[in-house]
C-alpha cells in the first residue's frame, strides 16, 4: 500500500542499514514520479530527489490553472480532466488523497455528445478530480517528496567505473530514473550509456498510429480555456464529443462550485469551460508550443469555439469574458509498451522508467507504474532481484479516447467516512 506506513497491508520494509542508503534521482514530478518518490521513502530510501521544470507547482498532466475574472479567482482543467479507480493498489492512493482533502467525487454528469444530444456514460462507477482543481492532487503528492524545481536537467550519463550515474550539475546517484517521455526524454538518453533504454524513450508525434513504426506514439491537442459571461444551463458538467475538431468539454465552474470562495459584495455569474481538440485537429494546427503565433491563437480560438456551438447545439453563446488557447504538446500516447510490465527497469545501469505510457494512459497507469517501479527498485538494492524487464521496444495501439483512458471496477467504490 502507498502512503498509509502505519498499515501491514503495505509490504515489507527494505531492511538496508544506514550505511547502504542509495541515493536515487527523479526526472519528472508528474504522477508517476512523485508516487515512485514516496513510495520508495517507505522503504526505506531516505535520499531521493525528484528534478522537476515546472515553475508554478508540479504534477505534469496533473495540473490546472487560476485565473482572475472579473474581480473573481476562477480554476480551469487544461490537461487530465478526471480519473476514474479499477486497481486496488491505486485505490489506497486515493483514499490517502481524499483523507487529505485533496481528491473528491465529481458527482456531476459525464458522458457523451453529438449534434447536441447528450447521453450520460453508464459505464463509469466514479469519477474522481482534485478539490479545488487536478493540481490539488499533485500538489498533495508532492508535499510528500523531496521535489526540486524548477530544474532543467539537461544531461546525465551512466559512469561504468564508480557504477553511478552523473546528474547534470547534481552530482553522482545509485540510481536514475526517467519518469517523463516526450523529445526531452528521448534526447536526455540518447547518449546517457544505457542504448536499450534508450531505444523504448524515442518518441513520435502524430494523430494516428503506425504500427510499423516501433515507438512511443504522442499526439498533441489544443485547449481552449473558455469563460462565458452567464451559465449556458447545459444538462451535463463533461462530455466526451462526436465531432471532427473538439474531443471533450467541461464546466469548470460546475465541477469546483464549492471551492471558490466568493468576493464580498460581488455577484458573479461567469461560466468557465475547458474545450479539449481532437488528436487530428491537434496534428493540423501544430506549432511550436513555446511559441504560439498570435494568428494560430486566433484561429484556434475561433474554430474551438464554432466547434462547441456545434457540438452543443447552440447558435449563440453567451458573451465571451475571457480566453485562453495553449498546445498540449506531448498529450496522452496512442501506444504503449507491449512488456507486459507496468515498468521498465535495467538492472545492469541502475536504470527505472515509469509513466502512464507503460500500461494505460491514464493518472491510474502512472500511478501503477511508479509504484512498481519502486518495489522493483528495492527489490534490486537488496539483492532480492537481479533480473531486468524486457528491453525490447515492441508497442501496441492503446484503446483510448483522445484524452486518456478510464478503466472501472464496479467492485471498487469509495464511500467516504462520514
Amino acid at each position: 500500500m502507498l502512503i498509509d506506513i502505519n498499515t501491514d497491508a503495505q509490504g515489507p520494509r527494505n531492511q538496508m542499514s544506514s550505511s547502504r542508503d542509495p541515493t536515487v534521482a527523479i526526472i519528472g514530478g508528474g504522477i508517476s514520479g512523485l508516487v515512485c518518490a514516496i513510495r520508495l521513502n517507505q522503504l526505506g530510501f531516505s535520499r531521493v530527489t525528484v528534478f522537476d521544470t515546472g515553475k508554478r507547482a508540479a504534477g505534469g498532466r496533473c495540473s490546472s490553472r487560476k485565473t482572475m475574472i472579473n474581480g473573481q479567482l476562477h480554476t480551469f482543467d487544461h490537461s487530465c480532466q478526471y480519473f476514474t479507480v479499477s486497481d486496488r493498489r491505486f485505490a489506497n492512493i486515493v483514499s490517502f488523497l481524499h483523507n487529505k482533502n485533496a481528491v473528491k467525487i465529481w458527482t456531476g454528469k459525464i458522458g457523451h455528445l453529438k449534434s447536441g444530444t447528450f447521453h450520460e456514460d453508464s459505464n463509469i462507477t466514479q469519477a474522481f478530480i482534485g478539490t479545488d482543481g487536478m493540481q490539488t492532487v499533485a500538489d498533495c503528492l508532492a508535499s510528500n517528496a523531496n521535489v526540486q524545481r524548477p530544474v532543467w536537467i539537461s544531461e546525465v550519463f551512466w559512469e561504468e567505473g564508480s557504477r553511478k550515474w552523473k546528474v547534470d550539475r547534481f552530482g553522482f546517484y545509485d540510481y536514475l530514473i526517467i519518469a517523463h517521455n516526450g523529445k526531452c526524454a528521448d534526447k536526455l538518453m540518447s547518449s546517457a550509456g544505457a542504448p536499450e533504454v534508450h531505444s523504448l524513450l524515442r518518441v513520435r508525434f502524430n494523430d494516428v498510429l503506425n504500427p510499423r513504426d516501433q515507438r512511443m506514439h504522442l499526439c498533441s491537442l489544443w485547449v481552449l480555456l473558455i469563460a462565458f459571461e452567464t451559465p449556458l444551463k447545459l444538462c451535463f458538467e463533461g462530455a466526451h464529443i462526436d465531432h471532427d475538431d473538439i474531443s471533450w468539454i467541461s464546466n469548470n465552474t460546475a465541477k469546483y462550485r464549492n471551492a471558490r470562495e466568493p468576493v464580498a459584495g460581488k455577484k458573479d455569474s461567469t461560466e468557465c469551460w475547458t474545450i479539449i481538440s481532437t488528436k487530428a485537429f491537434g496534428k493540423n494546427f501544430k506549432v511550436p508550443q513555446e511559441n504560439i503565433p498570435p494568428s494560430t491563437e486566433k484561429v484556434v480560438t475561433e474554430r474551438l469555439l464554432t466547434a462547441f456551438k456545434a457540438a452543443t447545439g447552440r447558435k449563440e453563446v453567451p458573451r465571451v469574458c475571457y480566453t485562453r488557447v495553449q498546445l498540449w504538446g506531448a498529450a496522452v500516447p496512442i501506444n504503449v509498451l507491449g512488456s507486459g510490465a507496468d515498468c521498465v527497469f535495467d538492472c545492469r545501469h541502475h536504470l527505472g522508467v515509469c509513466g502512464d505510457w507503460l500500461s494505460y494512459p491514464c493518472i491510474q497507469g502512472a500511478a501503477i507504474s511508479g509504484l512498481s517501479l519502486a518495489e522493483k527498485i528495492q527489490q534490486h538494492s537488496a539483492g532480492q532481484s537481479a533480473t531486468s524487464t524486457r528491453l525490447h521496444p515492441t508497442f501496441t495501439a492503446a484503446t483510448t479516447s483522445a484524452i486518456g483512458s478510464f478503466p472501472t471496477d464496479k467492485s471498487l467504490i469509495f464511500t467516504p467516512k462520514s
